[in-house]
């Protein structure tokens, strides 16, 4: 029996003998290609489309671990269905890419926008149909995002692409509208920048937290307006400047942030900003280790897990969930079978999260991870599922 094959045997037997209440890690299925800095975007059908990233040195299915080729994009794409537990290749992108941005649409479909490909930072966009396995690129005359921006769905269904890198921090938007496959400039930002956080809040505007610009790591933040098309500067700044950090929505309405790099330091501290007073607090404490270019996924129980980091001096994997309730962090253990690099995470349908792809870190010679990974949060449930950050 094909290795893949036994991985999803093995979590799917796993997810139905620990039942609603228990928690933790289990194989999955192995992906068709290995990849780093793609996106695993969550499909209304459930299923997970999984595109682009940096290719390993060869462009064939096998080996868990190949030694990684620096800005080396790839358009293969695959797709997870948590069914069956396999993945499956479909078609591939138009460019080349990875460090782009995904969103999942209202009518199925898939954007995908930025990065870089073709030797070159992509502004531009293109739309995976889920019914034909088929990308199609998008007729624009705009220039649409660039290298870490992000694109993040807003209630009517639109999608803002804020900042990104080409040829410096971009401080433009745009809105992409389904409706008529178009791109269209919004509001400005007051800071140019890229590696930042994006997160829709419970009353439909968006923060915008941190990141590179004005040639140096930022501290502040700007709130998007959907109604106005305007972006305004926070009088509040975090603690600490922060880029490749992550931010998470709580149930509550606050935003977590945490993470991310400082001037000459990886940081574990965190802090939560309030949409009530517009302030920024520190966490009760900080995390277990310092996290940079990772994610946190907002799971249905409330709790946020954090998983991946950029550390290359770790001797085991750790993984770790946010309580709101305390403001407080605590490790999982055991953690995922390796620590993930530039992985991505995804939260399913079911309140399960796939991990997929990255670096293995606890691999001397840093090569690509092959196989995928199933968290099951202690309670299992699809009402709050994180869509917000992406």
């Amino acid at each position: 029996m094909p290795s893949s094959l036994l991985r999803a045997c093995a979590a799917l037997l796993s997810f139905a003998a620990a039942g609603a209440q228990a928690g933790g890690f289990a194989p999955t299925g192995d992906m068709v290609w290995p990849r780093t800095v793609h996106t695993a975007t969550l499909m209304n059908d459930g299923r997970v489309l999984i595109a682009g990233g940096n290719r390993p040195s060869e462009e064939r299915p096998g080996g868990a671990h190949v030694a990684p080729i620096v800005r080396a994009p790839s358009a293969l794409a695959e797709i997870y269905d948590p069914a069956t537990g396999l993945f499956g290749a479909t078609g591939g992108l138009v460019v080349p890419r990875f460090d782009h941005a995904a969103a999942a649409l209202a009518d199925g479909r898939v954007l995908v926008v930025g990065g870089y490909g073709n030797d070159e930072t992509q502004s531009n966009g293109e739309l995976f149909d889920p019914a034909t396995g088929v990308f199609t690129a998008i007729k624009s005359g705009e220039i649409v995002g660039g290298e870490r921006s992000t694109a993040t769905v807003l209630t009517d269904g639109r999608v803002l692409v804020i900042g990104g890198f080409r040829q410096g921090p971009r401080n433009t938007a745009q809105l992409f509208d389904p409706a008529t496959n178009t791109f269209a400039q919004t509001g400005t930002l007051n800071v140019g920048r890229y590696v930042h956080t994006a997160t829709r809040l419970l009353d439909g505007r968006v923060l915008v937290v941190g990141g590179l610009g004005g040639n140096a790591v930022r501290s502040d933040a700007e709130i998007y307006d959907p109604a106005a098309g305007t972006f305004t500067l926070l009088p509040a700044t975090m603690s600490v400047t922060r880029e490749r950090h992550a931010a998470a929505l709580l149930p509550d309405g606050r935003v977590l942030i945490a993470g991310g790099y400082t001037v000459g330091e990886q940081l574990t501290s965190a802090e939560l900003w309030n949409p009530a007073t517009g302030t920024f607090a520190p966490a009760a404490n900080t995390m277990a280790v310092p996290r940079v270019d990772y994610h946190m996924r907002t799971l249905g129980n409330g709790k946020v897990l954090l998983i991946g980091s950029q550390r290359f001096d770790l001797t085991a994997s750790t993984a770790e969930l946010f309580d709101p309730a305390t403001n407080a962090f605590s490790s999982i253990a055991p953690g995922p079978a390796t620590e993930r690099g530039s992985g991505e995470a995804t939260v399913l349908a079911d309140g399960r999260v796939l991990l997929s792809g990255g670096s293995d870190l606890l691999d001397p010679k840093g090569g690509r991870v092959l196989f995928g990974e199933l968290y099951t949060p202690e309670v299992v449930d699809s009402i709050f599922v994180d869509g917000f950050e992406l």
